[in-house]
């Protein structure tokens, strides 16, 4: 059997971690595969050669990423290049539809085999996205039950592959009980997030403890964030821990972390606030009834969001301590993330994906 050689490029440290899990389905299906490409540790410890890191990668809004534009070209022509000069048989774009998008097109004009894993959300916006990845693309690897219909409505050859999500949360996790007597705060895992959004929670922690004063308090470091920045920002009773610690109750950031508390079952606010200008912008393009991904799935408001002027310590603490007094408003919504658990199913992406690109290779 010879050789195959993949590419794979992902930009930040969810699809990092995404990818990484399909590096180690790939080598179980072909253990003579060489996968080259853009990541971060997790992938390159799963065995792919980083040709370039995600550093400088992890932007959010339409303004963000200006001051690394230089970066972001730079890398992006030596992928090109890259990719011209070892000839791989299949090049996987993973999420990070500003850069991969405009990647994936390059490449795939130039003759490459290109499957999309983690498709960008064109249902929420930029719907011309979806008929552009039917030009681009010869699969997309989707992570939500609801996107294979749309995508393939646009002439995408779709596939639900299920969520990485749903193969990485232990079942031994311990399970977020009523009343909650352990709060995390989640503001983010980039700084202009955790100063837009940390004050607020911090202020809301304080009327929360007044009231509740057993209650005791954690604060993850997400990874790339500087542990002794995040303890000049946090009240000193906070822990601070590497990892999520079990909790009862979180106040999310809106993004991957709240679909991660509600695919864990631990009840939570999702908040979000960002600049003016990426807010009006926003507003301006983005047509949906809800941000946070577990009351999009559901189709209604299971989750409570404070969005934007919405988001004052006063609101923050309200929720939190109706939460925290009401058992019956915390089962309900544990109940609602059981629902969109089963919405979700079982599969396993990283295996779907792996054997996708092995059957794409040859």
């Amino acid at each position: 059997m010879s050789t195959k050689s993949i590419c794979m490029v992902a930009g930040e440290a969810s699809a990092d971690r995404h990818a990484a899990a399909v590096i180690r389905a790939l080598k179980d299906i072909m253990p003579r595969v060489e996968i080259f490409g853009m990541g971060g540790p997790a992938m390159a410890e799963a065995g792919m050669e980083c040709i370039y890191g995600i550093h400088g990668f992890s932007v959010m809004g339409f303004s963000d990423v200006l001051p690394r534009i230089m970066h972001i070209r730079s890398v992006y022509r030596g992928l090109c290049d890259a990719v011209r000069e070892r000839k791989p048989d299949v090049v996987v774009p993973v999420d990070l539809p500003d850069f991969n998008m405009r990647l994936a097109g390059n490449l795939k004009r130039s003759g490459f085999k290109v499957l999309y894993y983690i498709a960008p959300q064109a249902w929420a916006w930029r719907r011309y996205r979806a008929r552009t990845l039917s030009r681009i693309t010869d699969g997309l690897a989707v992570i939500f039950p609801f996107e294979e219909a749309f995508f393939s409505s646009y002439g995408v050859n779709a596939r639900y592959v299920g969520h990485p999500f749903t193969e990485e949360m232990s079942d031994r996790a311990p399970k977020a009980v009523w009343p909650p007597s352990r709060i995390s705060l989640m503001p983010g895992s980039r700084m202009h997030e955790i100063q837009a959004i940390m004050p607020v929670m911090l202020q809301a922690k304080r009327i929360v403890q007044r009231i509740h004063p057993h209650v005791t308090w954690h604060l993850p470091v997400a990874p790339g964030l500087e542990r002794p920045t995040l303890e000049s920002l946090a009240d000193p009773d906070i822990e601070l821990s590497a990892a999520l610690p079990a909790a009862d109750l979180a106040m999310v950031k809106s993004g991957t972390s709240s679909f991660e508390m509600a695919i864990k079952g631990i009840p939570e606010i999702i908040c979000y606030r960002t600049s003016v200008l990426n807010y009006l912008l926003a507003r301006a393009f983005v047509k949906l009834d809800h941000v946070g991904m577990p009351n999009i799935i559901l189709g209604r408001p299971a989750v409570p969001e404070l969005i934007q002027n919405d988001l004052t310590p006063e609101r923050l603490a309200r929720e939190a301590l109706e939460i925290i007094e009401d058992e019956q408003r915390y089962l309900k919504m544990q109940q609602s993330f059981d629902e969109m658990r089963r919405m979700l199913g079982n599969a396993s992406p990283s295996q779907g994906v792996a054997a996708w690109i092995a059957n794409m290779a040859g």
